[in-house]
């Protein structure tokens, strides 16, 4: 009789988290634990699409979405707890798993008496008690309640929660009241092996100098500041490419936009491997796999100072962080890296060298495996 974990995995399919159950499903497909991943928005019901769409309809109002007061965060996580209880209803009916896996927890909305009854582990990249601090509208703050108390609810009932980083931890912790012992951090991670471009490091006096920005949505991801700095200061003495889902306007030679790009794509390496920086100056990210992946390619990297990037980034060993906004150090910051290649190539080398002691994919889904098992012997 098979005593291995048996797991229906129901994971996001956006843009980050879906290339790190991509990654996963790679990994798991090799396990002798039998991980059965699904994406939130497949085999949808025609009922259910109509619900979906209603729910994620945004008030044409720009104060109300500013400040959440559409409850558009509300509606949408319900929105995907409804499509994720439906799909898993489905599976059960055809396979029998002894463990259920949230990646993220909006997607446990509808599946609490489910947690009682089968082990659980949640996986987040933040809360929402973080999601509303990081809105900076701390008199609307009340609009994420809601979402905070079912929230506690699936972290009480969870077996296991897992989180991208110690700033997600604490919140589940210390925001929702949650035993330290049942929360664990386990980052995503990268093909360390696939990104191994060494040899750029012979080819410094290449020219012109590789800027490289990957961000889904541009404005919130910084990509507006790095593209008028570049446009005002670099522009003759650098490309950019800039790798988003939105269309971009800038008729610039030296600009270059791709939309719709695979992680693990020939593209995808290529833009890495010719690349001499990358630069996200995001306003608010919950972890950024593009900067594990911009350091397992040996990159120096420019990102935001925020609390959760300095868990990825170290400031003058592997990149600059920077004040979110601040065009002017980011020009200064990038000037430097351009006039003294040396230095891009040892910060490069160094966040290479982090990448294969913390963010490698084979030894963090083994941890995760790990757990998978424990669970799975919970009755």
């Amino acid at each position: 009789m098979d005593s291995h974990a048996k797991v229906l995995a129901i994971a996001e399919s956006s843009m980050g988290h879906k290339t790190h159950i991509m990654t996963m499903q790679k990994y798991f497909d090799a396990s002798s634990c039998h991980v059965d991943i699904c994406w939130n928005d497949q085999e949808k019901e025609l009922i259910f699409k109509i619900i979906n769409k209603i729910l994620n309809f945004r008030i044409p109002n720009k104060f109300f979405q500013l400040h959440n007061l559409d409850l558009f965060r509300l509606r949408s996580q319900i929105g995907y707890g409804l499509l994720s209880r439906r799909l898993i209803a489905r599976k059960r009916k055809l396979n029998s798993y002894n463990v259920i896996f949230f990646h993220t927890q909006a997607l446990a909305f509808f599946a609490l008496d489910l947690i009682k009854k089968t082990p659980t582990v949640v996986s987040i990249d933040m809360t929402n008690a973080l999601a509303s601090i990081e809105s900076g509208n701390n008199k609307f703050k009340w609009t994420y309640k809601p979402n905070i108390y079912i929230e506690k609810l699936i972290y009480q009932r969870a077996a296991k929660i897992l989180t991208w980083t110690e700033w997600a931890r604490n919140s589940v912790i210390n925001d929702y009241g949650i035993q330290p012992e049942k929360v664990q951090v386990i980052p995503p991670g990268v093909d360390i092996k696939s990104l191994n471009f060494s040899e750029r490091y012979n080819q410094s006096g290449l020219k012109p100098y590789q800027i490289l920005f990957v961000g889904g949505d541009f404005k919130r991801k910084g990509g507006e500041d790095l593209l008028q700095v570049f446009l005002d200061k670099f522009a003759n003495q650098a490309e950019l490419h800039i790798v988003t889902q939105n269309q971009i306007d800038c008729p610039h030679p030296n600009v270059h936009v791709y939309n719709q790009v695979t992680a693990y794509s020939p593209l995808w390496y290529g833009l890495y491997q010719k690349s001499n920086v990358f630069i996200m100056p995001t306003y608010g990210d919950a972890f950024g796999i593009v900067f594990i992946e911009a350091m397992a390619a040996g990159l120096p990297i420019i990102a935001s100072n925020l609390v959760q990037t300095k868990e990825i980034v170290k400031d003058g060993e592997t990149g600059f962080l920077i004040t979110p906004g601040d065009r002017l150090e980011l020009a200064n910051k990038l000037q430097m890296l351009i006039d003294n290649p040396s230095l891009g190539q040892q910060m490069g080398i160094r966040a290479r060298e982090l990448a294969e002691t913390n963010f490698d994919t084979q030894k963090n889904f083994q941890m995760i495996e790990s757990i998978f098992e424990q669970v799975s012997q919970i009755k």
